[in-house]
């Protein structure tokens, strides 16, 4: 027999789905009402970046104030949040407003941090860290984002540290075009046959507004093409 999605059982089940006992249900049944759940939502977003930034401050204390907050949006992003309520199937405890057909990205994760909130409103922090670090960030989580927002030209600089004795390629203009306010560069990289052991120079070229954003591309390429051979992680 199918569960009715407003009855007692139905909040018993999101409960055992999420790994809480409340106190007061009446504040997981608001989190679960798409027509007024956004207040919840706007609180638990509040509790969530703490809860993240005091993670990630504490834990990447090598990091720059910008590089934490790359990675804290990285972790906390809509995409992210709406995978991990479908991923655990729990958009089918979402009540959508009447009139609405399906559920968007933004509503199924505006509903996981009105969890977030209710969590923290009927329990307190110590729960509601609990639940994040399970479902939401954990140590494995950050090193997998951190990985993803590396620079293709740090990637390229340390995979060369690595394995090629601490050599470092440098950037050269391959060509500029344009009037002064608005020029277009470009840039590339070569990784020697003589550094690499391989067959053939590895080279890369790309274009960009600044020197800086043609240098990320020209870097891409040259690692999209040690990647292909073998000799680099795609991660």
């Amino acid at each position: 027999m199918k569960i009715k999605k407003d009855s007692l059982e139905a909040l018993n089940e999101f409960e055992a789905e999420i790994g809480y006992s409340f106190g007061n249900l009446s504040l997981l049944q608001e989190s679960r009402i798409q027509a007024s759940n956004k207040k919840t939502a706007f609180f638990g977003d509040a509790v969530l970046d703490f809860i993240v930034s005091e993670f990630l401050f504490m834990n990447y204390t090598d990091l720059e104030q910008g590089q934490l907050t790359n990675l804290k949006s990285h972790l906390v992003c809509d995409e992210k949040l709406e995978k991990i309520v479908k991923k655990n199937g729990w958009d089918d405890y979402l009540i959508l407003e009447k009139g609405i057909a399906g559920k968007s990205k933004k509503m199924n994760s505006t509903f996981l941090e009105a969890v977030v909130g209710v969590i923290y409103l009927d329990g307190g922090l110590e729960p509601t860290e609990k639940f994040v670090y399970k479902y939401i960030m954990n140590r494995k989580e950050a090193e997998k984002a951190m990985k993803s927002l590396i620079s293709p030209k740090v990637k390229l600089y340390e995979f060369c540290q690595q394995h090629y004795g601490g050599f470092r390629p440098e950037s050269f203009m391959v060509s500029q075009e344009g009037p002064p306010h608005d020029k277009t560069f470009t840039m590339g990289y070569v990784l020697p046959k003589e550094i690499s052991g391989l067959k053939t120079d590895i080279s890369g070229e790309g274009e960009g507004k600044t020197k800086s954003d043609a240098e990320t591309k020209a870097a891409e390429v040259i690692n999209q093409q040690l990647i292909q051979i073998g000799i680099m992680d795609k991660e």
